[in-house]
């Protein structure tokens, strides 16, 4: 729906592509930080029992961080963003490759074991947190082209 409908919702509050690429930026490094860190239980969605769960376990399952990391603000001006630049096919592909790692989690970490998710967790969380500087970094410097 964002990918869709967001360039219209952007238009009727006056929101410029730069800066939701700025803000989403923000949040898509936050959430790296988050999992480079090891602070999955913050508010991502998972109610008060498993949160005492997580915060007692040295790990965590793959399902709860993928939800809200794949529906919320991060994505969504990804998604917006992505709009602008590249078409419905790539949008298609991307969707249906999240799939077949959502649908191959359970083998995942079988195979990986609570400690090779947690390090996979950590390797992902820096490379998002890369992700959403590059992101901030394009918008600026798109900013500065503009001046």
């Amino acid at each position: 729906i964002s990918f869709f409908i967001g360039q219209y919702v952007l238009s009727f509050f006056g929101i410029t592509i730069t800066a939701l690429r700025i803000a989403g930026g923000i949040i898509i490094t936050s959430s790296g930080f988050g999992l480079l860190n090891g602070n999955f239980s913050k508010n991502k969605g998972i109610n008060k029992k498993v949160q005492k769960e997580v915060q007692n376990r040295t790990h965590i399952a793959l399902t709860p961080l993928a939800m809200p990391m794949l529906a919320g603000p991060g994505s969504i001006s990804l998604l917006i963003a992505f709009y602008q630049e590249h078409n419905t096919i790539s949008i298609a592909i991307v969707a249906v490759t999240i799939y077949l790692v959502l649908r191959s989690a359970h083998y995942l970490a079988k195979m990986l074991g609570s400690s090779g998710i947690v390090e996979i967790s950590r390797i992902i969380g820096f490379l998002t947190i890369a992700i959403g500087i590059q992101y901030i970094i394009s918008a600026i410097l798109t900013i500065i082209r503009g001046i």
